[in-house]
């Protein structure tokens, strides 16, 4: 399973820039560009900046996509996941990209340093809690297609298994619509994550699905378009099961058990480790200086490689 991260990160753009593309962190055919050519990143994102006269505030975005260590995957395969999950998320589109696949530690983890300033129409870049839900969202479906693991995150991360995905999608054969499989993964992640029937029904709600639960016989689930489904439809499609028995059942095991959170807790102590080393080379930096003020007019230390550039306009 990959995990999205936002990095709160102080260090100045041009800093952030050459960390993540660090020879020691990462390859030549792992550094691309969205919007800007990778070995002249730092000069484009500065000169967006003074072109549209937004040069104070908030420099850039940094994310993170890390994979853990038993994910099969080559770091080719995870460079091209990350040019499509940055391709793919709309709101970020008109904004200068670069991004790097890191190799040096024990898992492949991809950064990605998102210019604050729109190259096409000079807007600052802002995103919502819920925007960014559907940035994770969208990672999962780009994960999906490429058969890796997927999960999802509210109070604990559920994981659940590409072939159980790949089941429930064999089991529709046609019949339903992609909405039903949309409703029938929500209520399996929500049954896995909750210890009550109120967080089930509340991690539901967060997903835009409505759960009708009183003392009929049947749940009825139905999402934001409208369409409506019962438990038992599902556990009958599906063959898994979302009775209210099994529900509760699955709700007493969540709240009795330990949760295995060692996974997650081992992703969260490296980007921890990860944000540790990046400020502390800013502290030794003999060009940390540069942090007290963004402009474009020093002479900048560009990138020494010719990188790969995706969607590169020279302007």
């Amino acid at each position: 399973m990959a995990i999205i991260k936002a990095v709160n990160s102080r260090a100045s753009i041009a800093n952030a820039i050459r960390y993540i593309t660090k020879d020691s962190k990462t390859e030549f055919d792992l550094v691309s560009g969205i919007n800007c050519s990778p070995d002249s990143a730092i000069t484009q994102m500065k000169l967006t900046k003074a072109l549209w006269s937004k040069t104070k505030g908030r420099q850039y975005k940094h994310f993170i996509q890390s994979f853990p260590k038993d994910e099969k995957i080559t770091p080719e395969e995870a460079h091209q996941i990350a040019s499509e999950l940055m391709e793919r998320w709309d709101i970020a589109k008109g904004y200068e990209v670069i991004f790097a696949t890191h190799i040096d530690k024990g898992h492949i983890h991809t950064h990605f340093i998102l210019n604050s300033v729109s190259c096409e129409n000079g807007r600052k870049f802002r995103y919502s809690k819920r925007d960014f839900s559907k940035f994770r969202e969208l990672s999962d479906r780009i994960l999906t297609e490429h058969n890796k693991s997927i999960c999802e995150k509210n109070n604990e991360i559920t994981t659940y298994n590409i072939g159980a995905y790949k089941a429930m999608q064999k089991a529709l054969a046609g019949k339903y619509d992609s909405w039903l499989l949309a409703v029938a993964l929500a209520v399996r992640a929500a049954k896995a994550a909750a210890k009550t029937k109120e967080e089930f029904i509340s991690i539901l709600s967060e997903k835009n699905i409505s759960v009708t639960w009183n003392s009929r016989k049947y749940i009825t689930f139905t999402d934001k378009d409208g369409h409506k489904v019962r438990n038992k439809k599902l556990t009958e499609t599906f063959k898994e099961d979302f009775s209210k028995e099994g529900l509760e059942n699955e709700f007493k095991r969540n709240s009795t058990a330990a949760i295995d959170q060692a996974e997650r807790e081992r992703q969260e102590r490296e980007l921890a480790e990860f944000y540790a080393e990046f400020m502390q080379r800013e502290q030794n930096d003999e060009g940390a200086a540069e942090e007290l003020g963004d402009g474009i007019d020093e002479p900048e230390e560009e990138v020494s490689r010719k990188r790969t550039s995706h969607s590169y306009d020279a302007r």
